[in-house]
């Protein structure tokens, strides 16, 4: 009498494997949608950013306030933005940082961007 089909232990390593390729397969998409998440942050960050260094630009007053500070809405989360002015050896430049982060993590700084701006009347 010929034997058909698998044995128990066959069934339960066999099912073993595949357990352990979902679990591997699970990991991978868990660590892709968190990194993406993080690209997402990251690129809203250098919007926030770059949108403040933008509006300094456009503000005509000299030498602008060394620090400032505030949030912004945008992709439906607020932002938080840091402005750092510092001094350098040409009267007609500051070194501009701004720093950003979500509001609910103000601590965790996701971009960070440094510059010069002119005097309005050297540019």
């Amino acid at each position: 009498m010929k034997q058909r089909g698998f044995t128990l232990i066959e069934v339960l390593f066999a099912l073993a494997i595949f357990a352990t390729a979902g679990l591997a397969v699970m990991r991978t998409v868990t660590e892709h949608i968190r990194a993406v998440t993080m690209l997402e942050d990251m690129t809203f960050a250098s919007y926030v950013a770059t949108n403040q260094l933008t509006m300094l630009q456009l503000d005509t007053t000299w030498p602008p306030a060394e620090q400032a500070h505030g949030e912004v809405e945008l992709g439906n989360r607020q932002w938080r933005w840091q402005q750092q002015v510092t001094t350098v050896a040409d009267d007609d430049l500051r070194q501009v940082e701004v720093q950003v982060s979500l509001a609910e993590q103000p601590d965790d700084v996701l971009y960070q961007l440094i510059t010069y701006i002119g005097r309005p009347h050297a540019r």
